[in-house]
């Protein structure tokens, strides 16, 4: 075998850092730092397409259909942790899947990454259908398990988003959304390719802030879906409420206890003098989009 590096390899080598192993500390980071401000620009050049994600996805979340993001390894791992952080409560349809599941060890894992049926499997067994979106996660393009999920997926007609590092990997023929930032050559070849992660994480970052400003999970600037299950928890709420109504914290603490927590109904509430039961119909009526929910309480208090 030649001990030669293949040509994808040498393709791949940074030539800014080729002497890296060379340089003093504050050196050698500040060229990792400025090769990781790469990432941002790359990322900003995709922002037309993120913008179709965010807006395919939220259209799904509206028509009471999952979105699913999906991915092998370390993909996987992010997949998971967004869609575990997308909100506090369970019912939404942000659904994470990792190859192996997500309590499999490290061997299991890249077991089932090589395996292609199991791709096609694992979206089965969460009854995925073309009233479903699929964004899947794959740095490379290759990954068998992700090319499984990939195809299940188109075969049901749903819509697919691929992030991964090039146009020209096979698996974006699959997909409706190609989200492909060219964050250049990794500072180090064969490290686990952190900047394409980086840019990775930055697009499930605004998906995820997309997706929670489109659903009404954000009132202004302010997360206002926050549950109470512990005491910092009911003193964010607190603070939540005042800061998006300007009212005293006895006021805000009042108005979530007679609502029985809940943020957004209690911040409707003190907005427009309604009652907690009225509220809390208004904005099931408006699918608890708080903005909707008080355009349509001036709407009614102006024609009282």
């Amino acid at each position: 075998m030649s001990s030669k590096p293949n040509g994808s390899l040498v393709e791949r080598r940074n030539r800014r850092t080729t002497d890296i192993d060379r340089l003093a500390t504050l050196d050698m980071l500040t060229l990792i730092n400025e090769e990781d401000k790469q990432v941002t620009d790359a990322v900003s050049a995709c922002l037309p397409e993120i913008a179709r994600l965010v807006d395919n996805a939220s259209a799904t979340l509206n028509r009471a259909g999952r979105v699913v993001i999906i991915g092998a390894g370390a993909s996987g791992q992010a997949a998971i942790q967004t869609a575990q952080g997308f909100a506090p409560d369970t019912r939404h349809g942000v659904i994470g899947v990792v190859a192996g599941g997500i309590n499999a060890n490290a061997q299991a894992r890249d077991a089932a990454a090589a395996n292609y049926e199991r791709g096609v499997a694992d979206l089965q067994a969460i009854n995925f259908s073309h009233d479903d979106m699929l964004v899947a996660l794959s740095v490379s393009g290759k990954t068998p398990w992700t090319w499984g999920a990939l195809r299940h997926a188109w075969s049901l007609g749903a819509r697919i988003a691929l992030v991964c590092r090039g146009h020209d990997s096979e698996a974006a023929q699959l997909a409706d959304i190609v989200l492909a930032p060219d964050s250049g050559a990794e500072v180090v070849s064969g490290f686990s390719e952190p900047k394409a992660r980086l840019a990775q994480q930055q697009i499930l970052t605004m998906l995820a802030t997309g997706l929670a400003i489109r659903t009404g999970r954000v009132y202004s600037n302010l997360r206002v879906d926050v549950q109470v299950t512990n005491v910092h928890w009911a003193e964010r709420q607190i603070t939540l409420v005042m800061a998006a109504t300007q009212c005293s914290r006895e006021q805000a603490k009042s108005a979530l206890e007679s609502c029985d927590h809940h943020c957004r109904t209690a911040i409707l509430m003190v907005l427009t003098g309604l009652d907690a039961w009225r509220a809390r119909d208004l904005l099931t009526e408006n699918n608890d989009h708080l903005r909707i929910a008080l355009q349509g309480a001036k709407t009614h208090l102006s024609n009282v």
